[in-house]
């Protein structure tokens, strides 16, 4: 099973990739502006929990995080401490990050971090051979767990 977890929402283009971009043309139907950055109602949906105590996201889920973002985000620094925690907190979940802001990931990662969550897998998109010259190493180098 799988979940979706988008603690902000909005973004801005940085690439070529970001051309036809999905969540721009989404909220452009709904005459949202997606160059707003906000945190969503769904932050702290990993931490959440049922009537009956129980997690509302259950233990051994998928967790497709910030698929109406980039968790990499500039915008979404002060946030991402809270993001990280949740996420080593709720080690019975598999979360799985894509972004085009892999150079981002070294400056932004927790200080408990070490080696990586083994629950946080993170990859990083590219659209051309330039921005797979460019982000593929990066990516490779920071998290040994990444495609």
């Amino acid at each position: 099973m799988s979940a979706k977890w988008n603690p902000w929402h909005g973004c801005h283009k940085i690439s070529e990739g970001c051309r036809n971009c999905y969540v721009y043309r989404i909220d452009g139907y709904h005459g949202k502006d997606s160059s707003v950055i906000a945190k969503t109602k769904d932050f702290y949906l990993p931490a959440r929990r049922t009537r009956g105590k129980n997690y509302k996201i259950p233990p051994g889920e998928t967790v497709f995080t910030c698929f109406t973002s980039d968790f990499l985000l500039e915008d979404a620094d002060a946030w991402r401490v809270e993001a990280w925690e949740m996420m080593r907190l709720r080690s019975d979940l598999n979360f799985f990050i894509i972004t085009k802001r892999i150079h981002r990931l070294q400056s932004v990662l927790p200080p408990n971090w070490g080696e990586g969550y083994d629950n946080v897998s993170i990859a990083c998109t590219v659209e051309d051979q330039q921005s797979a010259d460019y982000r593929l190493p990066i990516c490779l180098k920071l998290n040994k767990k990444t495609v």
